[in-house]
């Protein structure tokens, strides 16, 4: 959901042709892209650690399983 909500943010503001931010380099690369980013990036790891994991276990499950005797 938080990264829908920050690709929504992102599209409409460049649909709206950046109208909505300062076009001061230090605040839209500080500021705008690069606080706002943080949104981004941490779900995104958050996101791909939890894939990597299912993954694995995932495999673990598969693995067949050999009876004791």
């Amino acid at each position: 959901g938080q990264l829908y909500g920050d690709v929504l943010y992102f599209a409409t503001e460049a649909r709206a042709g950046w109208t909505h931010s300062d076009p001061r380099p230090l605040y839209f690369w500080g500021y705008f892209v690069g606080l706002n980013g943080v949104w981004v990036l941490v779900p995104g790891l958050l996101l791909l650690d939890a894939c990597h994991q299912l993954a694995t276990a995932q495999r673990g499950h598969d693995r067949p399983r050999h009876k004791a005797h």
